[in-house]
C-alpha cells in the first residue's frame, strides 16, 4: 500500500498555488505529517476509513495557509479513489 508523504502534499500544493495563486507556505508541517501518519495507525478497519480520517485531519488540522480543500479533493482523486476502485476490483475478481 502508498501511503501519501510529507513531499506529494507539498508537491500538490505548490502546483495548486503556482495555478491558482495564494501563498505556498505551509503553516505547519507538522500537522501536514500527522495527519499523513493518522491513516497508518492499524486503528481504522478499511482504506475507505483510512481515506475518511486522512481527509478529516487534512481539513481541520489546517497545516497549510492556502488551498487546503482544494488539496484534500484532489488527494481524493488522484490516491484514494482509484486505490478503493482497485479494492473493490479485486474483491469481484
Amino acid at each position: 500500500m502508498y501511503y501519501l508523504t510529507l513531499d506529494d502534499v507539498l508537491e500538490i500544493h505548490h502546483d495548486q498555488i503556482t495555478e491558482f495563486g495564494g501563498s505556498g507556505e505551509a503553516r505547519d508541517k507538522g500537522f501536514i505529517e500527522v495527519a499523513l501518519l493518522r491513516p497508518q495507525t492499524g486503528y481504522y478497519r478499511d482504506i475507505i476509513e483510512e481515506a475518511a480520517a486522512i481527509w478529516e485531519s487534512l481539513t481541520i488540522n489546517n497545516g497549510l495557509l492556502m488551498a487546503t480543500s482544494v488539496l484534500v479533493l484532489l488527494q481524493w482523486k488522484s490516491f484514494w479513489k482509484p486505490m478503493v476502485y482497485r479494492m473493490l476490483q479485486a474483491t469481484k475478481a
